[in-house]
């Protein structure tokens, strides 16, 4: 069910689910709740899942987190 804030974009021939969330989001850490809010994408063949197939619509849900950002310690 979609989101009064959710978007949902329409693959061209050949756009990988991964690259489609990078666009949208710029950032890849979402990937899994993206996948999660299209579980039709599921039923499509895996040279489909793989790349895309021209018109398939992709939900990106709106999301109210911020990027997760790792810690790094430069000195001990």
């Amino acid at each position: 069910m979609l989101t009064q804030d959710d978007i949902v974009v329409m693959a061209r021939e050949g756009d990988m689910i991964d690259y489609l969330v990078w666009m949208h989001y710029r950032r890849l850490d979402v990937l899994p709740q993206v996948l999660r809010a299209n579980r039709h994408l599921a039923r499509l063949s895996a040279d489909d899942m793989l790349r895309l197939p021209d018109g398939t619509p992709v939900r990106m849900p709106a999301l109210v987190d911020e990027p997760q950002l790792r810690l790094v310690r430069l000195w001990s």
